[in-house]
């Protein structure tokens, strides 16, 4: 890096903040980039999922020493009628989804190697203690280029008080734990069970996997570790142990305005759970905050960081109006075997086809005209594709 020149803040040490580091590390205008991160890096830190579906968007070789521990082939989808019932119960439907670049990962293990490896660029980073509104005021009037990646809210929204911007969460609880995956190590399972959301088993390992659930919609339990513990009986998965499991809350992306991803007068850019950028369906949040954080290092280098909203949004658009229907598939319906049949019509494709290419999934629903016809004989379905295609998402009602 260059010895004078622009100065950039990034609050946050995960995944988001990192890629936001790498973007920047190599640009010949910046001579500071500094990352602030509440934890240490060599403790357990909270982190909710680790399956990375694009393992090509983090720069380290893909071994178990860097937290890469099982490449799989894609994920199986298993969907059954509804939580009640007997745990035998064969599932309604399955479709294999393929991701060659998708890995199960030890995410401590990945961000600890991220981190050393762009120390050794140059990188600074101030670990171990959380910025205070007034540490955050003091970085805003230091840098040139504050990122914000602290999670949604994000510290930014905290500070400025503006937290009710956003307008959905989704809440995810996971744990590692060891038993025998073997049988599906190279197709880890999700498990869709009659509500908005689902719960995984994704082997690391034939002896270690992490599992969890998630809640998407407004329907949630009382007990979420109950939830989980039943979720884990009825699945096949081992019952985690309650110190181990991280409860975490993400976005329901779009879940904020896009325009509220940076504050002009403070040169603020939000990435990552903190833009409100996670999967609208089912949670995915990893691969999203990677690419804003790119998407924003690159503007930042040709000099447009200005249209990063816009970019943003035009980058995500595609995965909302996706997301937004294939959660109308149960929302609107409640009818498992209609989702199963759903399922079904998708096997093949990969997980960029089902989150991110809309005209992929769409083509494969049509081929089936009795799949078809049943989704959208129904107002609420109507509805959703004129609101997909119309960009009317709940921050248009705040």
């Amino acid at each position: 890096m260059a010895a004078k020149g622009i100065q950039v803040a990034i609050l946050g040490g995960s995944v988001s903040g990192l890629a936001a580091a790498q973007g920047l590390a190599d640009v010949d205008r910046i001579s500071d980039i500094r990352v602030f991160e509440r934890q240490e890096y060599d403790d357990k830190r909270v982190d909710c999922g680790e399956a990375i579906n694009d393992g090509t968007l983090v720069p380290l070789r893909k071994s178990p020493e860097n937290g890469f521990l099982n490449d799989v082939s894609g994920f199986q989808l298993r969907v059954y009628s509804e939580t009640d019932r007997n745990p035998h119960e064969s599932p309604l439907g399955t479709s294999q989804l393929r991701c060659e670049p998708g890995y199960i990962c030890d995410r401590d293990t990945v961000e600890q190697q991220w981190a050393d490896s762009l120390s050794d660029l140059g990188v600074t980073f101030e670990t171990g203690h959380s910025v205070s509104a007034r540490d955050y005021r003091q970085v805003v009037s230091e840098y040139d280029y504050i990122i914000d990646a602290t999670g949604q809210p994000s510290l930014t929204h905290k500070v400025n008080n503006i937290v009710e911007e956003y307008t959905g969460d989704m809440v995810a609880l996971n744990a590692t734990v060891e038993g025998k995956f073997e049988e599906y190590v190279e197709y880890p399972r999700i498990f869709f069970e009659g509500y908005v959301g689902y719960s995984w088993s994704f082997p690391k390992s034939e002896q270690f996997a992490n599992v969890g659930i998630g809640w998407a919609g407004d329907q949630r339990p009382n007990d979420y570790m109950a939830a989980l513990e039943a979720a884990a009986k009825r699945n096949g998965f081992p019952v985690p142990d309650r110190e181990d499991v991280n409860i975490y809350t993400i976005p329901r992306g779009p879940s904020l305005d896009p325009k509220h991803t940076h504050l002009p007068e403070d040169n603020v850019f939000l990435v990552g759970d903190a833009a409100g950028i996670a999967n609208r369906y089912q949670g995915e949040g990893i691969t999203q905050g990677i690419r804003s954080s790119y998407l924003l290092a690159d503007l930042i280098a040709e000099g447009r960081s200005s249209e990063y909203p816009i970019e943003l949004y035009e980058v995500m658009k595609p995965e909302y109006r996706l997301a937004h229907l294939m959660r109308g598939a149960w929302v609107e319906h409640k009818d498992s075997k209609l989702l199963a049949g759903i399922a079904e019509a998708l096997n093949g494709l990969s997980i960029e086809d089902i989150t991110r290419r809309p005209h992929r999934v769409i083509s494969r629903i049509v081929r089936n005209p009795t799949i078809a016809a049943r989704l959208v004989a129904n107002t609420g379905m109507l509805k959703r594709i004129v609101e997909g295609y119309t960009d009317s998402w709940e921050y248009t009602t705040t």
